[in-house]
């Protein structure tokens, strides 16, 4: 008697197979097209970025426009020079300056400019989210925030602070960079690496320092700068450039094996409406690009960073942009054109 194969037995084989085959090619077409769509959004949120950084160029002209210089880095209804360094971070920022031309209006006559920054007072403005500064690349300005600490608290001991010494701030992605340090190599040992000798000054000003450094001492006077002060051209100059990741320290593109201590006066303002001080609106010696948060340009998108430049074009530079290139695009008047 001749047996004839089972025909449903067969043909569940044969469905076993298919759909092996089936989710074989599923699988190739999910690691081929997520990466795809992956690069598509990270394409239209860098789009983005580059707008934002476009949006506060032309606002820079714009308060120039109306006003014949650019934004100080510190403001206030009463600013009695010369400043503490320690004053400098509670003053306000360039930021809060454009934000009529950011159609921001609202938010900028909320300020009370005859209190700090960092006050109470001024606590709704520094956690309120401004659009243009926040780069969508990057954290939700929400979720990864910056903070302040109060004036005056300083002096109180991390672990005793209270609610009324810090402030969780909404941070800034963008940053204008005062110039660049460039220690040549035959500076002599023990020199002070902060000395404003060593300070290729950009476009934002002239600052002038009671002991003749960036750090450690009181500022004396402070002049904003001028486009007409810029000798080596407006486009070839850095005026705002990417500064992400903060309020995180990152080094190459993970956080610092060693937290540095948290206090701005160690790494900085990160928030949008309150200043720096100059140290940390330096691009730093020999810091390339997406190297270091802290002290350079520094971006969420791979292979470099956007900047800005004086004329309001904007530029991605990538991370193998030589270092001495860099401090010839932040100098406004070393020659270079």
């Amino acid at each position: 008697m001749v047996h004839h194969p089972n025909r449903t037995q067969a043909r569940q084989a044969l469905t076993l197979i298919e759909t092996v085959a089936s989710i074989s090619i599923i699988g190739i077409l999910a690691a081929i097209l997520i990466p795809a769509v992956q690069a598509v959004r990270e394409s239209a949120r860098k789009a983005h970025c580059q707008d934002n950084l476009k949006q506060i160029a032309l606002a820079t002209h714009a308060f120039h426009n109306a006003n014949n210089a650019l934004p100080s880095f510190y403001n206030g209804t009463s600013l009695p020079f010369p400043l503490q360094e320690w004053d400098l971070f509670h003053t306000h920022s360039w930021r809060a300056t454009l934000l009529p031309h950011l159609e921001q209006t609202a938010l900028r006559e909320s300020i009370a400019w005859d209190s700090l920054a960092t006050s109470l007072e001024n606590e709704p403005v520094a956690t309120t989210v401004v659009p243009p500064y926040v780069c969508p690349s990057g954290t939700s300005p929400t979720t990864n925030m910056g903070w302040v600490i109060r004036y005056g608290s300083m002096s109180v001991p991390e672990p005793n602070r209270t609610e009324a010494d810090i402030c969780q701030v909404v941070r800034s992605d963008y940053d204008a960079m005062a110039g660049i340090l460039v220690i040549p190599d035959t500076s002599p040992s023990g020199v002070n690496p902060y000395s404003t000798k060593f300070v290729r000054w950009g476009v934002w000003g002239w600052p002038d320092f009671d002991n003749n450094a960036i750090s450690g001492g009181k500022l004396l006077r402070y002049r904003p700068g001028k486009f007409r002060d810029i000798s080596d051209g407006l486009s070839n100059t850095i005026m705002l450039v990417e500064r992400g990741g903060r309020p995180i320290h990152l080094v190459d593109g993970r956080p610092k094996a060693t937290p540095d201590n948290p206090d701005a006066v160690y790494l900085g303002q990160t928030g949008w409406s309150a200043s720096n001080t100059f140290v940390w609106a330096i691009n730093g010696h020999n810091v390339g690009i997406n190297q270091d948060n802290a002290t350079g340009i520094y971006s969420s998108h791979a292979g470099g960073a956007y900047i800005a430049l004086a004329d309001g074009s904007v530029s991605f530079l990538t991370e193998s942009t030589d270092f001495h290139t860099l401090a010839r695009m932040f100098g406004r008047s070393d020659g270079d054109r």
